[in-house]
């Protein structure tokens, strides 16, 4: 495929069209077909011909329209795009696209080629084949040139050849048509015409020393040789393949034979083989269900188990606290400072009211010596 894109290349002109503008080197015969040394530069290689393709079918250059600067995956992607749209025919995947190389390249190819023929309508035509001239008639011997006798001998053999070899190609044709036919191929040309164009060309005919000229007498020779070794041998060998040949056949028959003893003797092991499966299958269904159960049940278990474990921690952290007489301890200190509070506030009271009693007892002293000013107040304190 990869040889025939080039060529339809090179019928597009794409030297001139498409390297000239590209900087590109000319592709070689397996350029696509096999792993470049660089496959970055291929890649890109293989993207600009794809364009440029693209561009001679649709006469459009943003048809495909690929910068180098994009991405590989999206350069690709928009050359699948652009391949559906032409209506082309295969299918791989894109990683075969990606590597710029190998069948799926080169069927890309093949076909934008065919089709950027096709837009420019271009038709390849029948082979032209030049008739052979006819040999003209020999000059004097000692008149031509050398390269001229060299040109004439061999339109000359050819001529001969063609003459004495048709009528052997013929009957080796029917040879083949007819296999009953096993004759020593021989030629029908006429001895008289042999001698006269023997005559003719045998002057300017220029031979070595090593050619002996008896080159098709040898193989006539060497075709009986081996003709009668055919025939002595043949016998002995259709012998030889008849008796394989039976022996094959009793042997396929044998095996047949010893199939069907077979398949009758374990019909019953077969059927009972067949139910066992059937069962399998069934427990093997059972199984699967059964292990699914088990998953969501294990997965039930595992959010038990997280809020067990949650629950044990918050019942551990509440049974500490109140286990914990740290609380009780404190309190009983503090009452116990509050106890020598209060005792020292009442002794400092007492102190007070000591303080007071003594202030008033050394008062009363002292009013006793006042008169009856003093008795009349004291009269008035004792009725309030």
């Amino acid at each position: 495929m990869m040889e025939s894109s080039l060529e339809k290349l090179k019928c597009l002109d794409y030297e001139d069209d498409f390297l000239v503008n590209t900087n590109n080197k000319p592709f070689g015969r397996v350029h696509f077909a096999i792993k470049g040394d660089n496959p970055s530069l291929q890649f890109q290689e293989f993207l600009d011909i794809v364009q440029w393709l693209t561009t001679v079918i649709k006469r459009d250059a943003s048809f495909l329209s690929i910068d180098k600067y994009d991405d590989p995956n999206a350069s690709v992607n928009k050359l699948m795009l652009a391949l559906r749209n032409l209506n082309y025919p295969g299918e791989f995947p894109v990683n075969k696209i990606k590597q710029a190389y190998g069948e799926a390249c080169c069927d890309v190819l093949n076909f934008l080629t065919d089709e950027a023929l096709e837009s420019r309508s271009f038709v390849f035509g029948a082979p032209k084949h030049n008739e052979p001239e006819e040999p003209e008639d020999a000059e004097p011997e000692g008149e031509a040139d050398e390269d001229d006798i060299e040109d004439e001998v061999e339109i000359a053999e050819d001529d001969f050849n063609a003459g004495m070899f048709s009528d052997l190609h013929q009957n080796e044709a029917d040879n083949l048509i007819d296999p009953a036919n096993h004759q020593i191929i021989e030629s029908k040309v006429d001895p008289i015409e042999w001698k006269t164009e023997l005559e003719r060309v045998g002057p300017r005919l220029r031979t070595s020393k090593n050619a002996g000229g008896k080159e098709w007498r040898t193989h006539i020779d060497q075709t009986t040789k081996h003709e009668g070794t055919i025939r002595k041998e043949l016998p002995e060998t259709e012998a030889s393949l008849q008796m394989i040949n039976k022996e094959l056949a009793d042997a396929v028959e044998k095996m047949q034979s010893k199939e069907k003893y077979v398949n009758s003797q374990f019909a019953n092991l077969k059927n009972e083989f067949q139910s066992i499966k059937e069962s399998m299958k069934d427990i093997e269904s059972k199984f699967q269900g059964s292990s699914g159960n088990v998953s969501l049940l294990q997965n039930d278990l595992a959010d038990i188990s997280d809020e067990l474990s949650e629950i044990k921690a918050t019942m551990d952290s509440r049974g500490s606290s109140m286990t914990d007489t740290s609380p009780l301890v404190k309190i009983k200190a503090a009452l116990q400072e509050i106890k020598s509070e209060i005792k020292d506030f009442e002794l400092r009271i007492g102190v007070v009211g000591h303080t007071l009693l003594a202030g008033q007892v050394l008062i009363e002293r002292r009013g006793d010596g006042d008169g009856d000013v003093d008795a009349l107040e004291d009269d008035d304190d004792e009725s309030l």
